[in-house]
């Protein structure tokens, strides 16, 4: 599950262990905590708190960065403030349980999405930083345009990799769409079912080329956010079937998010 805890100024207010505790029963075995802000003493203080009650409820923590500045402008400036973000980040958990991963860029976008060579620079430099006091902790990286498994092939694998890497990659991340071709679902023809099986086909022929583990960061369901106009039944009928292919290939998977969930 993608969450919010540490996110937004409500996901801060009013996050408990129940969550945690909450996610865990439902059978959630994973949570994507998605963070925008700098790393300040309080941000980490709530991190802490939030990490700890993942494991003691069973549930591995990711931790995935916006850095919305830098795909904006991926200048030096921006491009060392989000290396010195993780480097931040990495020296505070060094000594954290190797169940928690590190997932370097939320969806790369805006200016630094027509930029591939840049973001691997990026990652190259992320990676290396992170190694310093993290040698074995596991780091997602992910490919452009809002991490489609189309762009994996064009990643390149940091050096500093370690054998602990996996991609992250993306698709209906906001959902399926009744007009959208590319993300089109209406009754789940072959055709609509065809979609998803291409990109669980990118991701399968990228692992097996590098060796390199790959999961889904994010699909929602429903298309909350934009007409929100999926029945359940239609919801179910999709879940069901992107479930049931993504398990088949042994991908795990987020849903997006707690806030819907």
């Amino acid at each position: 599950m993608d969450v919010d805890w540490s996110k937004t100024n409500q996901g801060r207010k009013y996050y408990t262990e129940q969550a945690a505790a909450d996610f865990a029963s439902a059978g959630i075995s994973h949570v994507r905590i998605r963070i925008a802000d700098e790393a300040s003493a309080s941000l980490l203080e709530g991190l802490d708190k939030q990490i700890a009650d993942c494991l003691e409820n069973g549930i591995i923590p990711v931790i995935a960065y916006q850095a919305d500045a830098c795909k904006e402008n991926p200048s030096e400036k921006n491009i060392q403030q989000v290396v010195d973000w993780w480097a931040k980040v990495a020296a505070h958990y060094k000594d954290a349980s190797y169940l928690l991963a590190f997932d370097l860029l939320i969806e790369v976008s805006d200016a630094l999405n027509q930029q591939p060579e840049t973001l691997n620079e990026i990652y190259e430099r992320i990676v290396a930083e992170i190694r310093k006091t993290n040698p074995q902790r596991i780091i997602m990286i992910s490919p452009r345009l809002r991490s489609d498994a189309a762009y994996l092939h064009e990643l390149a694998i940091p050096s500093g990799h370690n054998g602990y890497l996996m991609a992250e990659w993306h698709f209906y991340a906001s959902g399926p769409s009744k007009t959208n071709e590319r993300k089109l679902w209406t009754t789940g023809t072959a055709q609509e079912r065809s979609l998803i099986d291409e990109k669980i086909q990118l991701a399968l022929e990228w692992q097996q080329q590098t060796g390199i583990p790959t999961w889904v960061g994010a699909w929602m369901p429903g298309n909350y956010n934009d007409g929100d106009d999926y029945t359940v039944e239609e919801q179910v009928e999709f879940a069901s079937y992107m479930t049931q292919q993504l398990t088949a290939a042994g991908i795990p998977f987020a849903v997006n998010s707690d806030t819907k969930f």
